[in-house]
């Protein structure tokens, strides 16, 4: 328990040798925590339920970290002394030890964007070629070959998701004196900025929902109001009484999700996604896919795999090895990388135990 401690604070502490510490303390205790492991799942003594729980709790802590935060991100080699990876394949981001935002690099370490002069940047918001940065608390977007094509003009967003949007099928949701609005890649404002607004949803197949005045709204990438996408004419009544949808929004929780029908489709080796009419919702971009399940997909380049949602955006990153799935045969008959029910198998112990996901991308029980 000492030895946990120490290690989970310094993991916690200074991010700059997160991975020394990580990997001493990890040669260190190998062997001891192997050995829990074992006793915990072999151990038929009665009176030490409490001690195999914590021994797995232990097993899982440990050896799902590697496999969910560093099992296919290869970081390259170079003189920068904090880099991490980013949702864009093959850029890295390399920031200070105070975690200011130094350069966006390639996988030979080579500086490609320079980042020097803005406060923060988002490597995991990277889409449609432009990274969000904030320069004296304002947001604008560089893109990859280091030109700030959108200025550093707009209001830092104030929501769970951080304090930018990525790119959305061409289109960003920004705020402007604290009214949401949409702009393009090119900074054209394409919904107007309004204090009615209190939300707008990233675009979606061409359409965002909105929240104004209370009222749920649908628009098209022109910014006009298009139909409600989920929306049925009428329905009829034991009575016969014809009712009318509309007249009564349920909350955004339960509102259905018109993407459901994408389906995977193979071009030129590569693998997308198309809605019901065939056409191209999500590029040819992958060398493997799995059906959409609980509104994720996964996807596979190369040798790794995360997940796409159905706007197309890689909302858990290629983390997961390939590998580490093919090589165990006791799960062959098991789909890796779909969701059921809230979780999905993405790789596997040193015992060989499977490892699974939540759609946070959070580590959950495979039971």
């Amino acid at each position: 328990m000492v030895l946990l401690a120490l290690f989970v604070s310094l993991v916690a502490s200074n991010n700059g040798y997160r991975v020394i510490l990580y990997g001493a303390w990890y040669n260190f205790s190998l062997g001891l925590i192997m050995s829990k492991c074992s006793t915990a799942k072999y151990s038929k003594q009665p009176q030490l339920p409490k001690i195999r729980s914590l021994a797995s709790i232990l097993c899982i802590a440990i050896f799902t970290m590697p496999i969910a935060q560093a099992a296919s991100c290869k970081l390259p080699k170079s003189y920068y002394k904090n880099v991490s990876c980013t949702t864009s394949r093959g850029h890295f981001l390399a920031i200070t030890d105070f975690g200011a935002p130094v350069a966006l690099i390639d996988s030979r370490g080579k500086r490609v964007t320079d980042l020097s002069d803005y406060q923060s940047a988002d490597g995991n918001k990277i889409a449609g070629g432009l990274i969000p940065v904030q320069r004296n608390g304002r947001v604008g977007y560089v893109n990859l070959q280091g030109r700030e094509v959108i200025p550093a003009i707009y209001d830092r967003l104030r929501e769970s998701e951080g304090w930018a949007r990525p790119v959305s099928e061409g289109r960003i949701v920004v705020k402007s004196n604290g009214q949401y609005g949409v702009i393009s890649t090119t900074n054209q404002t394409v919904v107007p900025f309004s204090s009615t607004f209190s939300d707008i949803d990233n675009y979606r197949s061409g359409i965002a929902r909105v929240s104004k005045n209370r009222v749920i709204s649908w628009l098209d990438k022109s910014g006009k109001t298009t139909a409600d996408p989920d929306a049925r004419t009428t329905v009829k009544t034991s009575s016969s009484n014809t009712v009318n949808t509309d007249s009564a929004i349920p909350p955004r929780s339960q509102l259905p999700n018109r993407f459901t029908t994408l389906q995977a489709q193979q071009q030129d080796g590569k693998w997308g996604f198309v809605d019901e009419q065939d056409v191209l919702m999500i590029t040819y971009s992958f060398d493997e896919v799995r059906p959409f399940s609980e509104g994720l997909a996964g996807v596979r380049i190369d040798d790794n795999w995360g997940f796409v949602n159905l706007g197309g955006e890689l909302v858990i990153p290629l983390n997961f090895d390939n590998n580490v799935i093919d090589t165990d045969s006791r799960y062959r008959d098991v789909t890796a990388f779909v969701f059921k029910e809230g979780k999905a198998w993405v790789g596997n112990l040193k015992n060989g135990d499977k490892v699974c996901i939540g759609t946070e991308s959070n580590i959950v029980s495979c039971e």
